[in-house]
């Protein structure tokens, strides 16, 4: 089954410019220093400044977005892309952990986080779907990488995160998000797996018709598959550094892909990588499940060259 890395050229509406002057980072008296005077943008949850924008240690490099999908080698992608960022001395930003580590739920993360997002000088990753939340002013002025997998590993993968492994949220901000993840574990254990496929896939099909969509209008995207950064991770690397013209020291990653090259001998339900195989959903699902889903969805499992 072809799962072939798609460029979707074209270009899509660029959003609504928002310009916001925010408090400084480090000392603003005007010393001649511009890392210390550049414009940075903060972040209000209910009157508590949760998040600022720290300047950037390289402002003249184009941004770059990652985005992905829960259960979809996100983890492993981000973890990776950081570990580049601190290599080239680029500055990373992972504002949906932030929430996610603060507390802050999905339905209440601020419209004003559009302000971080800059043209110019940040790498954005962390993102598990395309935010509805905020607009991205710069997405299309800025080169995208999304990387997706088969929606009946993803929820299989997704059912037994809930019920086991996933961290919970922070509280610093709300427990609001605690509590629904709670609830969340719960209601997960209480099901059956085939009973949680059937009810959850459909939010893991919609984030792809998503990307879809944005992909196909997209200047500068590059589609990645799961089975990539999973199997051939310095292949991976390499075209994503290719791609948005990142240059490492000889040897950085080789060193970066044998760093994060972990593949479990054994699935244990209990860790954060269960297992990383594909088509794993073909021996946890019942096949009435399957042709459910593939009946139901078969126009995105198509595109994405799953069926």
């Amino acid at each position: 089954m072809a799962r072939n890395r798609t460029l979707w050229p074209g270009r899509m509406g660029v959003r609504r410019r928002t310009e916001h002057t925010a408090p400084m980072t480090g000392d603003s008296s005007g010393d001649g220093n511009d890392k210390d005077t550049a414009m940075t943008a903060s972040i209000a949850y209910k009157g508590k400044t949760i998040y600022e924008l720290p300047a950037s240690r390289s402002p003249d490099i184009p941004s770059a977005f990652f985005m992905s999908v829960h259960k979809s080698g996100s983890t492993l992608m981000n973890n990776m892309i950081r570990a580049a960022c601190q290599m080239l001395d680029y500055e990373f930003v992972d504002i949906q952990s932030h929430f996610f580590n603060t507390g802050v739920s999905d339905s209440d993360i601020p419209a004003e986080t559009s302000e971080i997002f800059k043209p110019k000088g940040y790498v954005y990753s962390g993102f598990r779907y395309f935010p509805n939340q905020y607009d991205i002013p710069c997405l299309n002025d800025c080169p995208l990488i999304v990387l997706v997998r088969d929606p009946r590993d993803a929820v299989v993968s997704q059912y037994f995160s809930l019920s086991q492994s996933h961290p919970m949220p922070g509280k610093d901000a709300d427990d609001k998000l605690f509590k629904h993840m709670e609830e969340q574990r719960k209601a997960t254990l209480g099901s059956d797996i085939n009973e949680f496929a059937l009810r959850e896939v459909g939010s893991f099909v919609k984030k792809l018709e998503t990307y879809s969509e944005i992909l196909k209008t997209h200047p500068k995207a590059r589609l990645f598959q799961y089975e990539e950064i999973i199997y051939m991770k310095k292949k991976w690397l390499m075209s994503m550094l290719n791609f948005l013209e990142w240059k490492m020291k000889p040897g950085q990653p080789m060193n970066l892909a044998n760093r994060f090259n972990v593949v479990p001998k054994a699935e244990d339900a209990s860790k954060h990588i269960r297992q990383v195989h594909p088509q794993n959903y073909m021996t946890k699902l019942s096949p009435e499940t399957i042709a459910e889903i593939n009946k139901t969805y078969a126009s995105t499992l198509l595109r994405y060259n799953y069926i």
